[in-house]
C-alpha cells in the first residue's frame, strides 16, 4: 500500500473528532496505524496541524527502572530529560521536537508540545505522584486518543486507583537522576501501578456510557474520550468493587498476590503457572 501522507493522517483525525484548541493526551500503536511517509514524526506534526497554536499534545514518555539495590550497570544508567522512553515511536518523536517539553520527574516522565506543555511539564516534578499531570488534564477537560485497538488504557485508571486509596504491596524499583542541587541521587517508586490485562475491563462500560468517540486513522481503530468522564466512572466503579480492575489470569503475580486487597495465594499463583508451562511444552 501506499504510504499514508500527512494531509491524509490530517483528514483523518479531523474525521476521528480532533479539533482546533484541544489538549489532548495520545497513546499510538505505530503499527496499527501503518506506514507513514516520514514516520511517527509524521503523525505528530499532523497532529500538530490539527490543534493549531492554542492545543496541546501531550503523551506517556515513561523510562525504564530498575531493581533496589541498583546494580552497577543499572547505577549509570541516568535519567535526564533527554532519556528515551519505552512507550514506543511516537513517544520518542515527541522527545526528538525542538518545541517539546518533557516532565522532571525521574521514571514517569511526559512529553508534552504546545500551549499549555510548559506549564503541565515544569510542574511535574520528583515531588510529584506518578500520575499527576493525568490527573491535571482530566480537570483542565483534555481528551485522551487511542490510536491502534492494541493500545490499553485511557490515561486515567492509574489516577482512579490512587484517588479510591487502593494501596499495592510495591516492589522496591527505582533509577538514578540528577536532582535540582545538581547530585545524583535514586529515586524510588512510589505509586500503584496496575495490570494493563485488567483495565481493558473498562472499555465496554466507557461504551454503555456513550463516552467513546471512534474512529480511524490510517490503518488504525481509534477512540477518544474526555478524561474527566472516564475518571468518575473508574472512580464510581472501583469505590463499589475495589478489585474491578484485577484481570482474570490466575498466575498474574499483579493482582492475585500484591494488592491489599488481593484473596489470591502464592501455591495457586505457582500451581497455574506450573500448570501454563506444561500446556505450552505440550503445544509444541
Amino acid at each position: 500500500m501506499k504510504p499514508f501522507s500527512k494531509q491524509h493522517l490530517i483528514h483523518d483525525l479531523k474525521n476521528a473528532g480532533i479539533l482546533p484548541g484541544m489538549l489532548l493526551h495520545v497513546k499510538v500503536s505505530m503499527r496499527a496505524l501503518g506506514q507513514a511517509e516520514g514516520g511517527a514524526e509524521t503523525l505528530l506534526e499532523a497532529l500538530l496541524d490539527v490543534v493549531g497554536d492554542q492545543g496541546t499534545i501531550v503523551a506517556d514518555a515513561f523510562i525504564e527502572s530498575y531493581p533496589i539495590p541498583l546494580s552497577k550497570r543499572n547505577r549509570n544508567n541516568l535519567s535526564t530529560i533527554h532519556s528515551p522512553s519505552y512507550a514506543g515511536a511516537f513517544a520518542n518523536a515527541m522527545i526528538q521536537h525542538p518545541q517539546m517539553h518533557r516532565s522532571r520527574h525521574p521514571i514517569q516522565r511526559f512529553v508534552a508540545i504546545g500551549a499549555r506543555a510548559k506549564e503541565l511539564m515544569e510542574a511535574h516534578t520528583a515531588q510529584s505522584d506518578g500520575y499527576w499531570v493525568m490527573e491535571q488534564l482530566a480537570s483542565l477537560g483534555a481528551y485522551n486518543l487511542n490510536i491502534g485497538a492494541s493500545v490499553i488504557g485511557v490515561g486515567t485508571t492509574h489516577v482512579a486507583i490512587e484517588k479510591t486509596g487502593l494501596k499495592k504491596k510495591i516492589v522496591p524499583r527505582g533509577v538514578n537522576y540528577m536532582n535540582e542541587s545538581g547530585q545524583t541521587t535514586i529515586f524510588k517508586i512510589n505509586w500503584s501501578g496496575g495490570c494493563n490485562k485488567g483495565f481493558v475491563k473498562f472499555v465496554p462500560l466507557y461504551q454503555k456510557e456513550g463516552l467513546i468517540i471512534t474512529g480511524k486513522v490510517g490503518n488504525a481503530h481509534t477512540f477518544l474520550t474526555k478524561m474527566a468522564d472516564t475518571l468518575n466512572l473508574e472512580m464510581a466503579v472501583l469505590k463499589n468493587n475495589p478489585s474491578f480492575f484485577f484481570c482474570d489470569d490466575p498466575t498474574c503475580k499483579d493482582c492475585r498476590l500484591r494488592w491489599e486487597h488481593s484473596t489470591g495465594s502464592w501455591l495457586k499463583v505457582k500451581f497455574y503457572s506450573a500448570l501454563a508451562i506444561m500446556k505450552r511444552i505440550y503445544n509444541k
